[in-house]
Protein backbone atom coordinates (compact mmCIF):
# COMPACT_ATOMS: atom_id res chain seq x y z
CA UNK A 1 0.00 0.00 0.00
CA UNK A 2 1.21 3.49 -0.89
CA UNK A 3 1.93 6.26 1.60
CA UNK A 4 -1.41 7.92 2.32
CA UNK A 5 0.13 11.35 2.57
CA UNK A 6 1.32 11.19 -1.01
CA UNK A 7 -1.57 9.55 -2.83
CA UNK A 8 -2.26 12.63 -4.97
CA UNK A 9 1.41 12.91 -5.92
CA UNK A 10 1.49 9.17 -6.63
CA UNK A 11 -1.53 9.54 -8.89
CA UNK A 12 -0.01 12.50 -10.75
CA UNK A 13 3.20 10.54 -11.28
CA UNK A 14 1.13 7.64 -12.60
CA UNK A 15 -0.72 9.69 -15.23
CA UNK A 16 2.55 11.35 -16.25
CA UNK A 17 4.86 8.33 -16.43
CA UNK A 18 2.49 5.50 -17.34
CA UNK A 19 -0.53 7.13 -18.97
CA UNK A 20 1.65 9.72 -20.75
CA UNK A 21 -0.84 12.54 -20.21
CA UNK A 22 0.14 16.01 -21.44
CA UNK A 23 1.57 18.57 -19.02
CA UNK A 24 -1.56 20.69 -19.52
CA UNK A 25 -3.83 17.79 -18.46
CA UNK A 26 -1.62 16.94 -15.48
CA UNK A 27 -1.78 20.55 -14.26
CA UNK A 28 -5.57 20.48 -14.55
CA UNK A 29 -5.78 17.21 -12.59
CA UNK A 30 -3.46 18.58 -9.91
CA UNK A 31 -5.52 21.76 -9.57
CA UNK A 32 -8.81 19.84 -9.35
CA UNK A 33 -7.57 17.38 -6.74
CA UNK A 34 -5.99 20.06 -4.56
CA UNK A 35 -9.24 22.02 -4.76
CA UNK A 36 -11.12 18.90 -3.66
CA UNK A 37 -8.67 18.36 -0.79
CA UNK A 38 -9.14 21.98 0.40
CA UNK A 39 -12.90 21.45 0.26
CA UNK A 40 -12.64 18.36 2.46
CA UNK A 41 -10.48 20.18 4.98
CA UNK A 42 -13.06 22.95 5.20
CA UNK A 43 -16.35 21.08 5.11
CA UNK A 44 -15.53 17.55 6.21
CA UNK A 45 -13.32 18.30 9.20
CA UNK A 46 -10.15 17.29 7.39
CA UNK A 47 -11.22 13.69 6.75
CA UNK A 48 -8.78 11.70 4.60
CA UNK A 49 -9.74 11.37 0.95
CA UNK A 50 -9.69 7.59 1.18
CA UNK A 51 -12.20 7.63 4.06
CA UNK A 52 -14.90 9.93 2.66
CA UNK A 53 -18.46 8.96 1.77
CA UNK A 54 -20.22 9.38 -1.56
CA UNK A 55 -22.31 12.15 0.01
CA UNK A 56 -19.16 14.26 0.38
CA UNK A 57 -18.46 13.92 -3.33
CA UNK A 58 -22.02 14.90 -4.16
CA UNK A 59 -21.86 17.91 -1.84
CA UNK A 60 -18.62 19.00 -3.51
CA UNK A 61 -20.29 18.93 -6.93
CA UNK A 62 -23.30 20.86 -5.62
CA UNK A 63 -20.95 23.48 -4.16
CA UNK A 64 -19.22 23.91 -7.52
CA UNK A 65 -22.59 24.50 -9.14
CA UNK A 66 -23.65 27.03 -6.51
CA UNK A 67 -20.58 29.21 -7.04
CA UNK A 68 -21.49 29.52 -10.69
CA UNK A 69 -19.01 27.28 -12.49
CA UNK A 70 -19.95 26.27 -16.03
CA UNK A 71 -21.21 22.76 -16.63
CA UNK A 72 -18.19 21.86 -18.74
CA UNK A 73 -15.80 22.88 -15.93
CA UNK A 74 -17.75 20.87 -13.35
CA UNK A 75 -17.80 17.93 -15.73
CA UNK A 76 -14.00 18.06 -16.00
CA UNK A 77 -13.55 18.17 -12.22
CA UNK A 78 -15.87 15.20 -11.74
CA UNK A 79 -13.97 13.30 -14.43
CA UNK A 80 -10.71 14.04 -12.56
CA UNK A 81 -12.14 12.70 -9.30
CA UNK A 82 -13.50 9.58 -11.00
CA UNK A 83 -10.08 8.85 -12.54
CA UNK A 84 -8.42 9.41 -9.17
CA UNK A 85 -10.74 7.05 -7.28
CA UNK A 86 -10.42 4.42 -9.98
CA UNK A 87 -6.65 4.60 -9.44
CA UNK A 88 -7.10 4.28 -5.66
CA UNK A 89 -9.28 1.20 -6.11
CA UNK A 90 -6.98 -0.51 -8.60
CA UNK A 91 -4.02 0.05 -6.24
CA UNK A 92 -6.00 -1.26 -3.23
CA UNK A 93 -5.75 2.04 -1.36
CA UNK A 94 -9.53 1.95 -0.95
CA UNK A 95 -11.84 -1.09 -1.00
CA UNK A 96 -14.73 0.40 -2.95
CA UNK A 97 -14.86 3.06 -5.65
CA UNK A 98 -17.50 5.46 -4.34
CA UNK A 99 -16.96 7.77 -7.31
CA UNK A 100 -18.76 5.24 -9.51
CA UNK A 101 -21.98 6.30 -7.76
CA UNK A 102 -21.54 9.93 -8.80
CA UNK A 103 -23.46 11.23 -11.79
CA UNK A 104 -21.50 13.40 -14.21
CA UNK A 105 -23.59 16.52 -14.98
CA UNK A 106 -24.22 17.23 -18.64
CA UNK A 107 -22.44 20.28 -19.97
CA UNK A 108 -24.38 22.62 -22.19
CA UNK A 109 -22.76 22.90 -25.60
CA UNK A 110 -21.92 26.52 -26.35
CA UNK A 111 -21.45 27.46 -29.96
CA UNK A 112 -17.78 28.25 -30.64
CA UNK A 113 -16.48 31.73 -31.28
CA UNK A 114 -15.18 31.95 -34.83
CA UNK A 115 -14.34 34.27 -37.70
CA UNK A 116 -16.15 34.74 -40.97
CA UNK A 117 -14.34 34.01 -44.22
CA UNK A 118 -14.05 37.77 -44.83
CA UNK A 119 -12.50 38.26 -41.40
CA UNK A 120 -9.99 35.51 -42.19
CA UNK A 121 -8.99 37.33 -45.37
CA UNK A 122 -8.47 40.55 -43.39
CA UNK A 123 -6.53 38.70 -40.70
CA UNK A 124 -4.04 37.22 -43.15
CA UNK A 125 -3.26 40.65 -44.60
CA UNK A 126 -2.18 42.11 -41.24
CA UNK A 127 1.37 40.75 -40.70
CA UNK A 128 4.17 42.99 -41.98
CA UNK A 129 6.00 40.84 -44.54
CA UNK A 130 8.98 43.20 -44.68
CA UNK A 131 10.34 41.87 -41.37
CA UNK A 132 11.16 38.51 -39.77
CA UNK A 133 8.38 38.63 -37.15
CA UNK A 134 5.74 39.44 -39.75
CA UNK A 135 6.77 36.55 -42.03
CA UNK A 136 6.84 34.22 -39.03
CA UNK A 137 3.46 35.45 -37.79
CA UNK A 138 1.85 35.05 -41.22
CA UNK A 139 2.96 31.40 -41.31
CA UNK A 140 1.55 30.84 -37.81
CA UNK A 141 -1.84 32.29 -38.73
CA UNK A 142 -2.04 30.46 -42.05
CA UNK A 143 -1.06 27.09 -40.57
CA UNK A 144 -3.54 27.37 -37.71
CA UNK A 145 -6.40 28.19 -40.08
CA UNK A 146 -5.33 25.77 -42.83
CA UNK A 147 -4.92 22.76 -40.54
CA UNK A 148 -7.10 23.38 -37.49
CA UNK A 149 -4.15 22.72 -35.17
CA UNK A 150 -4.21 23.54 -31.48
CA UNK A 151 -1.42 25.93 -30.44
CA UNK A 152 -0.09 23.17 -28.17
CA UNK A 153 0.35 21.04 -31.30
CA UNK A 154 1.80 23.86 -33.39
CA UNK A 155 4.53 24.70 -30.87
CA UNK A 156 5.74 21.08 -30.83
CA UNK A 157 6.25 20.71 -34.60
CA UNK A 158 9.82 19.86 -35.58
CA UNK A 159 11.44 20.55 -38.93
CA UNK A 160 11.58 16.80 -39.61
CA UNK A 161 7.78 16.62 -39.20
CA UNK A 162 7.25 18.77 -42.31
CA UNK A 163 7.06 17.43 -45.86
CA UNK A 164 6.62 20.38 -48.21
CA UNK A 165 6.54 18.13 -51.30
CA UNK A 166 3.62 16.09 -49.97
CA UNK A 167 2.09 19.18 -48.32
CA UNK A 168 1.85 17.36 -44.98
CA UNK A 169 2.84 17.93 -41.37
CA UNK A 170 3.06 15.14 -38.81
CA UNK A 171 1.46 16.27 -35.56
CA UNK A 172 1.52 14.88 -32.03
CA UNK A 173 -1.95 15.49 -30.62
CA UNK A 174 -3.76 14.77 -27.38
CA UNK A 175 -2.86 11.48 -25.73
CA UNK A 176 0.38 11.43 -27.75
CA UNK A 177 -1.53 10.32 -30.84
CA UNK A 178 0.05 11.09 -34.18
CA UNK A 179 -1.86 12.35 -37.20
CA UNK A 180 -1.09 14.13 -40.45
CA UNK A 181 -2.55 17.49 -41.40
CA UNK A 182 -2.72 18.94 -44.90
CA UNK A 183 -1.17 22.26 -45.88
CA UNK A 184 -3.29 24.38 -48.21
CA UNK A 185 -1.82 26.63 -50.89
CA UNK A 186 -1.64 29.78 -48.72
CA UNK A 187 -0.20 28.02 -45.67
CA UNK A 188 2.31 26.16 -47.83
CA UNK A 189 3.54 29.40 -49.40
CA UNK A 190 3.75 31.28 -46.10
CA UNK A 191 5.57 28.35 -44.47
CA UNK A 192 8.06 28.19 -47.33
CA UNK A 193 8.67 31.94 -47.02
CA UNK A 194 9.27 31.58 -43.28
CA UNK A 195 11.66 28.65 -43.67
CA UNK A 196 13.80 30.72 -46.07
CA UNK A 197 14.48 33.37 -43.42
CA UNK A 198 14.31 31.19 -40.29
CA UNK A 199 17.40 31.63 -38.10
CA UNK A 200 19.31 28.34 -37.96
CA UNK A 201 22.24 29.64 -35.95
CA UNK A 202 21.15 27.79 -32.82
CA UNK A 203 20.60 24.54 -34.74
CA UNK A 204 17.15 24.31 -33.18
CA UNK A 205 15.07 21.50 -34.67
CA UNK A 206 11.67 23.04 -33.73
CA UNK A 207 9.76 24.85 -36.45
CA UNK A 208 9.22 27.78 -34.10
CA UNK A 209 12.18 27.91 -31.71
CA UNK A 210 12.42 29.87 -28.51
CA UNK A 211 14.92 32.52 -29.58
CA UNK A 212 15.70 33.46 -25.98
CA UNK A 213 16.78 29.99 -24.83
CA UNK A 214 19.28 27.38 -25.93
CA UNK A 215 19.21 23.59 -26.05
CA UNK A 216 16.47 23.08 -28.63
CA UNK A 217 13.57 24.66 -26.78
CA UNK A 218 10.40 25.51 -28.65
CA UNK A 219 8.31 28.65 -28.54
CA UNK A 220 5.90 28.74 -25.58
CA UNK A 221 2.12 28.44 -25.82
CA UNK A 222 1.83 31.82 -24.11
CA UNK A 223 3.98 33.49 -26.78
CA UNK A 224 1.97 31.84 -29.57
CA UNK A 225 -1.27 32.86 -27.89
CA UNK A 226 -0.15 36.48 -27.60
CA UNK A 227 1.00 36.60 -31.23
CA UNK A 228 -2.36 35.41 -32.56
CA UNK A 229 -4.39 37.43 -30.07
CA UNK A 230 -2.61 40.62 -31.20
CA UNK A 231 -3.90 40.21 -34.75
CA UNK A 232 -7.38 39.11 -33.68
CA UNK A 233 -7.78 42.36 -31.74
CA UNK A 234 -7.06 44.28 -34.94
CA UNK A 235 -10.05 42.85 -36.77
CA UNK A 236 -12.63 42.35 -34.02
CA UNK A 237 -13.75 43.79 -30.68
CA UNK A 238 -14.86 40.32 -29.56
CA UNK A 239 -12.62 39.53 -26.58
CA UNK A 240 -13.77 35.92 -26.69
CA UNK A 241 -11.82 35.28 -29.88
CA UNK A 242 -8.62 33.31 -29.31
CA UNK A 243 -6.16 31.15 -31.27
CA UNK A 244 -8.67 28.32 -30.83
CA UNK A 245 -11.13 30.41 -32.84
CA UNK A 246 -9.01 29.68 -35.92
CA UNK A 247 -9.50 25.97 -35.24
CA UNK A 248 -13.26 26.55 -34.92
CA UNK A 249 -13.25 28.60 -38.13
CA UNK A 250 -11.31 25.86 -39.95
CA UNK A 251 -13.89 23.20 -39.05
CA UNK A 252 -16.93 25.40 -39.62
CA UNK A 253 -15.80 26.68 -43.02
CA UNK A 254 -15.03 23.13 -44.16
CA UNK A 255 -18.53 21.95 -43.24
CA UNK A 256 -20.18 25.01 -44.76
CA UNK A 257 -18.44 24.19 -48.02
CA UNK A 258 -19.58 20.56 -48.07
CA UNK A 259 -16.87 18.63 -46.18
CA UNK A 260 -17.78 15.30 -44.61
CA UNK A 261 -18.18 15.39 -40.81
CA UNK A 262 -16.07 12.24 -40.29
CA UNK A 263 -13.26 13.71 -42.39
CA UNK A 264 -13.33 16.90 -40.31
CA UNK A 265 -13.23 14.78 -37.15
CA UNK A 266 -10.02 13.11 -38.33
CA UNK A 267 -8.47 16.43 -39.38
CA UNK A 268 -9.14 17.89 -35.93
CA UNK A 269 -7.78 14.81 -34.18
CA UNK A 270 -11.00 14.27 -32.22
CA UNK A 271 -11.32 10.93 -30.45
CA UNK A 272 -15.12 11.01 -30.49
CA UNK A 273 -17.49 12.26 -33.19
CA UNK A 274 -19.57 14.03 -30.52
CA UNK A 275 -16.72 16.54 -30.10
CA UNK A 276 -16.99 17.43 -33.79
CA UNK A 277 -20.78 17.61 -33.90
CA UNK A 278 -20.83 21.03 -32.22
CA UNK A 279 -19.88 22.43 -35.62
CA UNK A 280 -23.00 20.98 -37.22
CA UNK A 281 -25.04 23.39 -35.07
CA UNK A 282 -23.10 26.27 -36.59
CA UNK A 283 -23.69 24.81 -40.04
CA UNK A 284 -27.44 24.46 -39.42
CA UNK A 285 -27.59 28.13 -38.47
CA UNK A 286 -26.00 28.99 -41.81
CA UNK A 287 -28.42 26.71 -43.67
CA UNK A 288 -31.40 28.40 -42.00
CA UNK A 289 -30.12 31.80 -43.08
CA UNK A 290 -29.81 30.61 -46.68
CA UNK A 291 -33.29 29.06 -46.48
CA UNK A 292 -34.91 32.26 -45.19
CA UNK A 293 -33.29 34.33 -47.92
CA UNK A 294 -33.87 31.92 -50.83
CA UNK A 295 -37.14 30.08 -50.19
CA UNK A 296 -40.36 31.77 -51.37
CA UNK A 297 -42.04 31.03 -48.04
CA UNK A 298 -38.89 31.44 -45.98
Amino acid sequence: MKNKKNIILDFLSYIKDEKKFSNHTIRAYEYDLNEFKIFLNKYSKGIDIQNIQASSLQFFIQTLSKIGLEGKTIQRKVSTIKSFFKYLTENQIIDFNIAELIHVPKASKRLPYLLSENEIIKLMKLPDLSCYNGIRDKSILEILYSTGLRISELKSIKLDDIDLNKKLIKVLGKGNKERYVILGKESLNSLADYLKIRDDKKNNYFLYPNIYKKNNQNISEKTLFNIVKKYLKMISNNEKLSPHSLRHSFATHLLENGADLLAVKDMLGHEDLSSTQIYTHVNIKKIKEVYRKAHPHG
